[in-house]
């Protein structure tokens, strides 16, 4: 017990001071919860001189008592620091449920009594609250018996009532911060969507998503409606809580629909909180990360009925994810939608000004980009690149011959049979006229040259008179130099193929410079 406590009539007057004192104390500390606990354990010893102090708090959602702040001889210890209880269970237990205080006068003669501190023989235990509404419990410890007494109780019923305000404002200010946050993500988003950029229009959400949820790790899966699939589009993740290979796993290959949580929310198109997704039949697990002591939030991503994704978010911890994050979830979810579609809608148009309209492939906008992408890559990396060059050695005969809508059905049947003699890795373009181009990475010159000669024969095409049209291709391999001057080398080499009879391949490599 408090020696200021014991010392009567005259001790009233300074436990007012010291009250007046506690409450200009925590008022201070209210902007921050832990702040708050952290001020009322620091001062019920410096000031109020009691030895081993307690505040524990009511979780709604787990429907537990558990410690959040504790000062004196043991609260360092594990045991102490992990204890929880329920409502009726244990001296604070009974506590919380009546919302009376509790003196346990000797706790080893007490049936009520959880022991956890071996050195512990009374026990005071004051509940608090707000009228009804249970917040926590503060509970004091002692060594001696019979250590408080009515004085102690009168003095700390006042205090619990302070830190019960304090705790009130705090969670106050946290809910308008937690506003302000939002906000201020949508109006990242809304930034972001402004430009129309699909990648930075998803980095924006994935990454305000994670912070407005405080999770862990945070996926927008985009709907593939071809597929019926969903496919990684963005992922954002604390590297310290998974595996170096998480990301690859994560992205490995398409969900689809009904498949795990996330395609159960495309498939049902509802959003949903999981406090502990190991016991819940929906998600799967991903890599090596195991299903244990996680919640989840998973919401589709909707624009007027239409499935455009979904994002999922996942935090280490059961009952880790609140009512308010939940809220903020879908909030943010909403507006993400609409932007990714937006995004969406614009590079569909971009798209097609990106791609041939004959022959459906892309167009000499589209390979120049991804030629001096390509070029850039191989360089950083010093890996190989090759450049093919193909123009039709019979267009001109055919338009002569058989007409214009002939000429066209030439060059629709060269650019798909040339899409059939590439692998995936590789990039095919109409420059215009009747060339075409190649990128082959992490390709040599003799690569190259091996892939050139097979389409000499997949590219010859028969005419509507029968006739045999052939290519003729030339090859050049990044050696130094620019995408410029890859396209020119091979360009060179084309003009050599054709100047020396057509229907053949021809090399020029860019030699190294100084």
């Amino acid at each position: 017990m408090s020696d200021i406590v014991r010392t009567g009539h005259a001790g009233a007057n300074e436990i007012v001071r010291l009250l007046v004192r506690s409450a200009e104390t925590m008022l201070l500390a209210a902007a921050d919860e832990g702040a708050v606990l952290r001020a009322a354990i620091d001062l019920l010893g410096e000031r109020f001189g009691y030895e081993m102090r307690y505040i524990l708090l009511w979780r709604e959602k787990s429907g537990e008592l558990e410690m959040a702040e504790a000062g004196g001889p043991a609260s360092d210890r594990a045991e102490v620091r992990s204890f929880k209880t329920r409502l009726g269970s244990g001296l604070t237990g009974q506590c919380a449920e009546t919302l009376q205080v509790l003196n346990a006068r000797d706790v080893r003669k007490d049936p009520r009594y959880l022991g956890v501190v071996g050195e512990c023989a009374s026990e005071l235990c004051l509940p608090i609250a707000v009228g009804e509404r249970l917040i926590g419990v503060l509970a004091l410890e002692s060594k001696d018996l019979d250590a408080f007494s009515a004085d102690d109780e009168a003095a700390l019923v006042a205090f619990s009532q302070l830190v019960a305000l304090a705790l009130i404002g705090a969670r106050t200010a946290a809910r308008n911060r937690q506003d302000i946050a939002v906000l201020e993500s949508l109006n990242e988003v809304a930034a972001h969507a402004a430009t129309l950029d699909l990648a930075r229009t998803l980095d924006a959400a994935v990454r305000a998503f994670q912070q407005v949820t405080t999770s862990d790790s945070t996926a927008v899966y985009l709907f593939d409606a071809d597929r019926a699939v969903l496919n990684v589009a963005a992922l954002v993740f604390d590297p310290r809580l998974y595996p170096a290979d998480y990301d690859e796993s994560v992205r490995a290959k398409p969900l689809p629909i009904g498949e795990g949580m996330v395609g159960w929310c495309a498939l049902h198109r509802e959003a949903t909180l999981i406090d502990d997704v190991s016991k819940d039949p929906r998600p799967r697990r991903i890599g090596n990360v195991p299903l244990a002591s996680k919640a989840a939030i998973v919401v589709p991503l909707l624009v007027e009925e239409r499935l455009v994704g979904v994002i999922r978010a996942v935090k280490m911890g059961i009952g880790s994810y609140s009512d308010d994050h939940y809220r903020f979830a879908k909030t943010l979810a909403h507006q993400s939608a609409l932007a990714i579609a937006a995004a969406q809608a614009h590079e569909a148009v971009q798209e097609l000004s990106r791609t041939d309209e004959l022959t459906g492939l892309p167009n000499a906008r589209a390979f120049k980009k991804r030629l001096a992408n390509e070029v850039d890559r191989a360089h950083r990396y010093l890996r190989s690149l090759s450049l093919i060059v193909i123009d039709s050695d019979a267009l001109k005969r055919v338009n002569d011959q058989h007409g214009h809508a002939a000429g066209d059905r030439l060059l629709a049947g060269v650019a798909s049979a040339l899409r059939g003699s590439i692998r995936s890795t590789d990039f095919v373009a109409r420059y215009g006229g009747d060339e075409f181009v190649a990128i082959l990475p992490e390709t040599d010159l003799a690569g190259a040259r091996v892939l050139a000669e097979r389409m000499l024969t997949m590219l010859a095409v028969r005419d509507e008179g029968g006739t045999l049209c052939t290519v003729s291709i030339g090859i050049a391999s990044l050696e130094a130099g620019g995408a410029d001057d890859l396209f020119r080398s091979a360009d060179a080499a084309l003009y050599d193929a054709k100047r020396k009879g057509k229907n053949q391949v021809q090399v020029t490599p860019i030699r190294a410079v100084a």
